[in-house]
């Protein structure tokens, strides 16, 4: 796939899609994951992706919109598709591949839940009342063989047999087993172009198949840790699996691991279980992990262990937010606060609070962008491009992708740690700089690229950022976003202020009832610390 030329859109808005549509994007995911992955499959996977690709043409557009339905039980006489002349052949012919159950077996409420509040007081002779409250009272008064012979009466069902081989397939196409195939219909309507990335199999997410088996899981121990508060009896069995687990070989489990460890230190600590809180936050390698430690050692009179922690994370804080929390929680640390400037608020008519400062700022000689976190990233991205699409193992698992699977992790940067220091290296001359930033403009407009809102760059931006803004604070913005993405979503000043070609500033905009944010204030201890132009402009009643 080629990013210089944008493929042909098979979608028009306002218009249906053509009739293979979504069938085509299914056969596109299990075709790519046949070649590309066909070694990592067991034997049910195979079953699964074969049967697909050797159904007849109306069963397999039959699928394609069977697995975008909201189940598990469907009605069979709801099937109803403009691209499926007659759904009972498909269906059929979907059962006998093993694609499809029909009328299996099923608690006697989701079979009830079914029909309608109507078919249910007229199937059942049931008086009128709210339909969970009819459906209660049919399974008390009936036996299921019974219920089950009226409701198929009524319309058979069906359930879509293989669903963990379509989950796997989604998660070797996309990185994770809860994305589907909607997010090609932006490249369909020719509203979004891709990178042209390499995939090889030496990059792939898993390496083997017990990679596959280690991941799973670490996501069902995940999932687990969101029914605690039904089933509390879980809590220390878990505890003791995620405590136990060994050195995980992928990055993918360890995020999951990770996020399994610190949710169920929180559950810990809100049932006042200090030292089964503190066990879980000690085998996490991800933020809270370690703040939580200092503020469990503070409350139950470990200051010491609890000090010595905290001067840990001051000298090397694993993030932003770390750095932020090593300052706010140690007292010693006084926090400057933000330069302020007050305005009564004055006739802001229907206009929202960024618009009417800006209009003020106008009046001041000041040309102002409401741009928010869009200019540190955006930059970022623009002359960062290469380090976003780097060939990192793992990350780049289809051609449909707007950043790396990891933009967001915490091990972002440690993965491409030389990329970064060599492109910060040509970067710190403000003439590559500039010409980093106006040649990827103009290559790259309209690529995806998840740092960078098209929409709110130009070549007028550009120029008027280089001609007024000072190297080292483009630079500076840029190379804090690389350094943690997932950590620069939010803060940043709403508004970019440029005066002539002489003086800048970046401007949080306040109403009378609104403070600053944790992340705000991150981002003005980063821009105040180094010296760039920032300030709150407050507006009161």
């Amino acid at each position: 796939m080629s990013s210089a030329a944008p493929p042909a859109p098979s979608l028009r808005p306002g218009e249906p899609p053509p009739p293979d549509y979504y069938r085509d994007n299914l056969l596109r995911l299990a075709r790519f994951v046949m070649t590309e992955h066909f070694d990592l499959l067991m034997p049910e996977d195979e079953r699964c992706l074969s049967a697909i690709l050797a159904a007849n043409k109306p069963a397999q557009r039959l699928f394609a919109r069977l697995i975008t339905r909201k189940g598990p039980l469907l009605r069979a006489d709801r099937l109803s598709y403009a691209e499926v002349a007659d759904p009972m052949p498909a269906l059929e012919a979907l059962a006998d591949a093993g694609l499809v159950h029909l009328n299996p077996e099923a608690p006697a409420g989701e079979l009830l839940a079914l029909l309608t509040r109507d078919e249910l007081r007229s199937r059942f002779k049931a008086a009128d009342r709210p339909k969970p409250e009819l459906i209660e009272a049919i399974v008390e008064r009936h036996a299921e063989p019974w219920i089950r012979a009226a409701v198929k009466a009524q319309s058979h069902w069906l359930a879509v047999a293989c669903w963990p081989g379509l989950k796997l397939a989604q998660l070797l196409f996309f990185g994770d087993g809860h994305r589907d195939l909607s997010v090609l219909v932006l490249e369909d309507l020719g509203w979004r172009r891709y990178e042209d990335y390499a995939i090889t199999s030496d990059r792939r997410l898993f390496r083997d198949r017990d990679e596959i088996d280690r991941y799973l899981r670490a996501r069902l121990l995940n999932e687990a840790t969101h029914n605690l508060d039904q089933l509390p009896g879980m809590a220390h069995p878990l505890s003791k699996a995620l405590v136990a687990c060994s050195a995980p070989p992928s990055r993918l489990e360890e995020k999951t691991l990770n996020r399994a460890r610190n949710r169920l230190g929180r559950w810990f600590e809100r049932a006042g279980e200090w030292q089964a809180a503190l066990g879980c936050y000690a085998a996490s390698t991800a933020h809270p992990a370690r703040e939580r430690q200092v503020r469990i050692l503070r409350r139950i009179g470990e200051e010491q262990a609890a000090e010595g922690l905290l001067r840990t994370i001051a000298q090397a804080p694993v993030c932003a937010e770390e750095a932020d929390f090593a300052v706010r929680f140690d007292q010693r640390r006084k926090r400057c606060a933000p330069k302020t400037t007050t305005k009564a608020l004055g006739l802001a008519g229907t206009d929202r609070i960024e618009r009417h400062a800006m209009k003020l700022l106008a009046t001041e000689g000041g040309e102002a962008w409401h741009l928010e976190n869009h200019l540190p990233r955006g930059l970022a991205g623009l002359v960062f491009w290469e380090v976003m699409f780097a060939p990192v193992a793992g990350v780049f698992l289809n051609p449909y992708q707007d950043a790396p699977l990891d933009l967001h992790w915490q091990d972002f940067a440690a993965t491409r740690a030389e990329a970064i220091t060599a492109q910060k290296e040509r970067l710190a001359n403000p003439a590559q700089f500039a010409e980093t930033l106006r040649r990827t403009l103009r290559t790259k407009v309209g690529i995806a690229n998840r740092l960078v809102s098209w929409r709110h760059w130009d070549g007028y931006l550009i120029e008027r950022l280089l001609e007024t803004v000072p190297h080292n604070v483009l630079l500076g913005l840029a190379c804090r976003v690389i350094g943690n993405p997932g950590a620069t979503r939010t803060g940043f000043p709403d508004l970019l202020v440029l005066y002539g070609a002489q003086d800048y500033e970046f401007v949080e905009v306040k109403g009378p009832t609104d403070g600053l944010q944790p992340a705000q204030r991150q981002w003005f201890d980063y821009l105040e610390g180094n010296g760039f132009k920032a300030r709150v402009l407050k507006f009161k009643a």
